[in-house]
């Protein structure tokens, strides 16, 4: 994996990115989670699956964080930053994976990229939260958070401010509140020999330059993405864990619904992070060979039973 890379846009920005897999395979755009960073493609599983399927997978950190200039942008703009880039790379046409907080952003540019994106994959996506159903998803810590995001930026950017100042201190300041919020599989991965120095390092990455990218990045997932999901004519495969007790797998459901190309895959006994783990091969793979236009069942069945379609 080539980890630090950097170009400039012609707006003067800076935005910096990683590549793992391929240089010469099929490409990839790898939009991460919230707070995350470019580095979140170094976590095991993701890394290996590109170099094992031959895929050019390229990350870029969002602006505020990483090596990524700060800017204000919205989920409506961001398919323009997403072009720039492809344009500085001088790339063609591509795929795009979003992950968690990033699956709005593979939205958007399946919406407003439709000439560039090929497919999109959504893993452990949340879904925008003015969608029927949506805001019955959360947990109360969600709800507080949430609202405060949406009502009072200026406070979430003071928390996350402070969120910054620890992990300088401690760089494994998160990690105990992250193993505490998720189920047995998630534990289980976190425990895998080398993720948790991965995940430090993600994490330390993503504030970087303090809690301003990252409290942008949380208030636009608290508010609508303002993206008409129905008129996305790009193919689109949703992947989520059902034991998923960081986003929970009914916003994959809901998300999926609101979408006219969509496979959706429910994944037994899988959580948040062991989903992208044990199974990105399958993840990536459905970028160039799953079905463009099928609704599976897998989103409304028994827990613990729907198969993975792949």
């Amino acid at each position: 994996m080539r980890p630090d890379l950097r170009v400039e846009l012609p707006n003067g920005t800076m935005v910096g990115y990683a590549e793992a897999g391929d240089p010469a395979g099929p490409l990839v755009i790898y939009l991460h989670g919230s707070p995350s960073s470019r580095l979140e493609v170094g976590l095991p599983g993701i890394r290996e699956a590109a170099a094992d399927l031959g895929l050019r997978v390229l990350a870029p950190d969002r602006p505020g964080m990483g090596l990524s200039t700060f800017c204000r942008y919205s989920v409506v703009d961001y398919p323009r930053r997403v072009e720039s880039f492809a344009d500085a790379l001088g790339l063609g046409r591509f795929a795009v994976t979003g992950v968690s907080g990033g699956g709005k952003y593979a939205c958007a540019c399946a919406w407003g990229l439709p000439d560039r994106v090929t497919r999109v994959a959504l893993v452990s996506s949340t879904c925008s939260f003015d969608l029927p159903g949506a805001r019955a998803t959360w947990n109360a810590e969600d709800r507080r958070l949430y609202r405060l995001a949406d009502r009072a930026p200026w406070l979430v950017r003071l928390f996350l401010a402070k969120v910054a100042r620890d992990l300088r201190r401690d760089p494994d300041a998160l990690f105990s509140t992250v193993e505490r919020s998720v189920g047995a599989a998630d534990k289980e991965v976190l425990a895998l020999p080398g993720f948790r120095e991965a995940l430090d390092r993600d994490m330390d990455e993503a504030f970087r330059q303090g809690g301003r990218g990252p409290a942008h990045d949380l208030t636009l997932e608290a508010r609508p993405w303002g993206i008409p999901l129905e008129r996305i004519e790009v193919p689109i495969e949703i992947w989520h864990g059902d034991d998923d007790q960081v986003v929970s797998p009914e916003q994959g459901r809901i998300l999926a619904q609101a979408l006219p190309l969509v496979t959706e895959h429910l994944v037994p006994g899988e959580g948040h992070f062991s989903l992208f783990a044990r199974h990105a091969a399958e993840v990536m793979q459905s970028l160039r060979s799953g079905s463009t236009t099928s609704r599976t069942s897998g989103f409304g069945a028994a827990p613990g039973r729907a198969p993975i379609t792949a």
